[in-house]
Formats: structure tokens, sequence, C-alpha cells
């Protein structure tokens, strides 16, 4: 206990939290503890080196396995941009690039490549969203948002090099505000708008996506946390403080569904009423298939 990874420099631990505020039509909000990583893809296969609790497969309790993120699969109700993945046998790495490259970026071999997303945790693996961020040449070039539903389905958003923006101090960002066409809440429309704003995961993890409805911002939800020191100490304190981490997000997804239902009074939206309006997602239900 309390070696520390010999990957620190690609691999980060972020003690980190979420917030959701729902601005309209009723307010509602609430924040969670979670922790997370910040993984370059080059460390695959190496991730976990030195550490008991954290690995790519094995024993270890906390895992980060390549084929949990981006996965290649069939896109139903595709439209746009033709998506690419790079093919089943392809590696997290060549199915970033595939996707970039369908989008008109190909990425140079140097390219820097960072996914941010929680790991399994005691065999069970779901995140609401994860990030790519690609630096090229110095800087934030892209990325990707990829979101999942609780039905098991994915779809993903890429940010070119014109979604990059500049701050005052000079801080590098990437904005995108475009369509969801996807179904996420049954208390939020599909056909409406997510705002992805994703930063440079170093000390500081600050990335959010804010929802849109007709113009009006009606949800903003951020993932922020702080770097801290990648041990096996530390990850059994994390899995004290945040204990059944995946299990934990999943139940509160299902109880603020709830309570927005049952004690606020909103209009609920059944996933097969609005087939049309779900596009360019991976794995869908048998429900949108049989209704196709």
């Amino acid at each position: 206990m309390g070696i520390p990874s010999t990957l620190i420099p690609m691999v980060r631990l972020y003690d980190a939290q979420v917030m959701h505020a729902r601005l309209w039509p009723k307010r509602h909000g609430f924040t969670h503890r979670v922790f997370c990583f910040a993984v370059e893809l080059s460390a695959f296969g190496r991730i976990g080196e030195g550490l008991a609790l954290l690995g790519e497969k094995g024993w270890a309790p906390y895992q980060l396995h390549a084929a949990d993120f981006l996965p290649a699969a069939a896109v139903f109700g595709a439209e746009g941009v033709p998506q690419d993945f790079g093919g089943p046998a392809a590696t997290l790495d060549q199915r970033v690039r595939a996707f970039c490259a369908a989008h008109g970026e190909t990425l140079a071999p140097t390219a820097r490549i960072t996914l941010i997303a929680m790991p399994r945790a005691f065999g069970k693996s779901y995140n609401p969203v994860i990030f790519f961020l690609v630096h090229q040449d110095g800087r934030l070039h892209c990325g990707i948002a990829e979101v999942h539903n609780t039905f098991g389905e994915r779809k993903a958003w890429f940010l070119g090099p014109d979604c990059r923006r500049l701050g005052p101090a000079g801080e590098e960002s990437l904005v995108l505000r475009t369509p969801k066409r996807f179904y996420v809440s049954p208390f939020s429309g599909l056909d409406t708008e997510f705002e992805f704003t994703l930063r440079s995961p170093d000390g500081r993890l600050a990335v959010g996506v804010d929802h849109f409805e007709e113009g009006r911002k009606t949800l903003i939800s951020t993932w922020t946390g702080q770097a801290v020191p990648l041990t096996d100490s530390r990850l059994a304190w994390l899995t004290l403080k945040v204990p059944l981490l995946i299990l934990k997000v999943m139940a509160l997804i299902h109880l603020h569904a709830a309570w927005l239902w049952l004690v606020k009074k909103l209009p609920f939206r059944r996933k097969g009423d609005d087939i049309p309006l779900q596009r360019n997602l991976r794995h869908p239900t048998p429900e949108l298939l049989r209704k196709e």
C-alpha cells in the first residue's frame, strides 16, 4: 500500500464531484462525490504497474478496460457525417483516430490522446459520459464526447479545432453546442441541444455538459476535481469515501428520476415515443429496432 505508480505522468487520479442543476421547468439540483482517471492512451497495456488496486485485468477491484470506451458498433439512425470507429479489432487509439478522421481530422502520429472516465469498480462499468482530449503541436487540438444512457446506448460527438477557445489567462478549452437527438432523461426533450465544455485535465479536472431547450439553458452539469497521488492507499481511502462507485452513480440516477416524477411532477417522456429523434447512436435497444 502507498507505493506510487510508475505511470503518474500518464495516469492521473482525481478526487472529484458531479453537480447537476436543473433550471427549468422546476429547479432541482444535487452534488455527489466520485473519483475518476485521466489516462493517456499510450499507457494502456501498463496501467496499474506498481499498484494492487488498479489494473486492466485480473483481480484488481478498479480496472480500466480499453474495450469499455468508444467501442465499434453499427450506427442506428445514421445522419450527418458518417461515423467510423475503426472496426471490431481496432485498438482504442485506432478507434479515436478513425472517428476523428471521419470528421476530417487526421491526427499526427505524435498526437497525445487522453481519456477522462471512471473505472470499472468491482466488475461494474458505467460512465454517463466520457471524454477524449487530443493534444497536437503543443496545444489542445480536438476532442470527443461520448454520452451513455442507462439503456446501454451510446452516442459520440466530435469537437473539432473550430471549437477551440482561449480564456483570459490563455487557458485552453473546447466548446461545442450541438443537436442532442438522443434519449438520456425522460424529463428532457430529444430535439434539443447539448453544450460540451472540455478542458485539459492537469492539476484540476473541469468539464461540463449543459442542456438547452428552445435556446434556454435548462440543465447545468459539471464534473470537477483535484488530482491526488495515485497510490493504493489513496484508492483505498477513496473506496471508503465513495463506496460502490458505479452502483452509487446508477442508484442516484434512478432515485433523482423518481423524485422529479413523483414529487416535482415533471412530464415523463417514454423512450419509444420519439424514435425518429434518436439518431447516430450505437447499441440500440430492441424497442428501437422493432419500431424503426
